[in-house]
Order: structure tokens, then sequence, then C-alpha cells
């Protein structure tokens, strides 16, 4: 099926971003990569915390009962690890990219 003259028009911006600026490609595929999810950082944090209070709340109770509070605790927390890591490591790959960029502004004519 070919392409209409608006999407080859989009197709081709698209082109031109990426010879443009290099470092476009790498926000576009940050955007939709998965692995760093604000909303489950989130989650992890209350599970992790409400938790916490049942395992806490339920020693009165049972000991069971607190020890399965435990283990969600445990379980939040490594999702929270797991998210902390990957956002960190986005953050990192980041890093090249922006130091080429500023490289970039600030070369210009030596004048020695």
């Amino acid at each position: 099926m070919p392409l209409s003259e608006e999407e080859q028009r989009i197709l081709r911006q698209i082109e031109e971003q990426l010879q443009a600026d290099p470092s476009f490609a790498l926000k576009v595929n940050t955007r939709s990569h998965h692995g760093v999810s604000r909303r489950r950082l989130v989650w992890s944090v209350v599970a992790l915390v409400v938790s916490l209070v049942v395992a806490i709340a339920a020693l009165q109770v049972s000991a069971w009962l607190s020890f399965l509070a435990f283990v969600a605790m445990v379980g939040a927390g490594v999702i929270l690890e797991r998210e902390l890591t990957a956002r960190g490591r986005d953050q990192l790959s980041r890093i090249p990219d922006e130091l080429r960029r500023r490289a970039g502004r600030s070369s210009g004519p030596d004048t020695h």
C-alpha cells in the first residue's frame, strides 16, 4: 500500500530532523521505552509503605499475616529497585549525547 502525500511529507520531515539532530532518535526511542515507568515507580513506593504498615499492624493479629505483608513489602522493594536502576541507566545513557551536543555548540575556530 503506497504512502499518501501527507504521510510522505511527514516521513521527509522526520528524516530531516534525524539528519539535523542526532539525539532526536534517542529522544523518540526514550519516550517509547516502557522500561522506566513513573506510574510503576509510584505504585511500588505506595505498595512498599502500605505493606510495611500492614506488617506492623498484623503483628498483633497473626504472625503469618505479618509475614505475608513482609513478603509483599520485599516484592514492592524489588520492583522499586528495578525501576530506579532502569531510570538511572536511562539517565546515564543520555550523558554522551549531552556532552556531544555541548561540545558541538562550543566548538569554533581556535584563536591560539
